[in-house]
C-alpha cells in the first residue's frame, strides 16, 4: 500500500470514530436538556455536565476539521510536507499525529512563540 493511502485509511477510521462520538455527545446533550427540571438540587450539576459535553464537542469538531484538511492535502499531493518550512514531515511524526501540518522543529518553534 502506498504510504499516502496508509495515512488516508488511518484518517478515515479516525474520522468515522469521531463522528460517532460527536453524534453520541449530541444525543446526550439533547437528553440532558429535555430532562432538566428547574429548581432541582441537581440543576447545577446537570448544567456543568452539559457545559463539559459542549466543550468536548467543540474539541472533537476541531479534530474533524484537521482530519478533513489532512485528507485534502493527501488529494493535493502535499501531505507530509511541513507547511512552515517545506521539508518532509518524518514518517514517525505522521504516524503519531496524522493531522500534523509541521515538522517537529517548526512545531516547537511555533509553540515557543505562543504566550504561556
Amino acid at each position: 500500500m502506498e504510504r499516502s493511502e496508509e495515512f488516508r485509511e488511518a484518517l478515515l477510521v479516525q474520522r468515522r470514530h469521531l463522528l460517532e462520538q460527536v453524534a453520541q455527545v449530541e444525543d446526550d446533550l439533547r437528553l440532558l436538556e429535555e430532562n432538566v427540571e428547574p429548581e432541582t438540587a441537581e440543576e447545577g450539576h446537570e448544567r456543568t455536565i452539559v457545559d463539559l459535553l459542549e466543550r468536548f464537542d467543540e474539541r472533537e469538531r476541531a479534530e474533524l476539521v484537521a482530519i478533513e484538511r489532512a485528507l485534502e492535502r493527501i488529494d493535493a499531493g502535499t501531505y507530509g510536507v511541513c507547511l512552515a518550512c517545506g521539508e518532509p514531515i518524518p514518517i514517525a511524526r505522521q504516524r503519531a499525529l496524522p493531522t500534523a501540518v509541521t515538522c517537529v522543529p517548526c512545531a516547537a518553534f511555533r509553540e515557543s512563540m505562543e504566550p504561556s
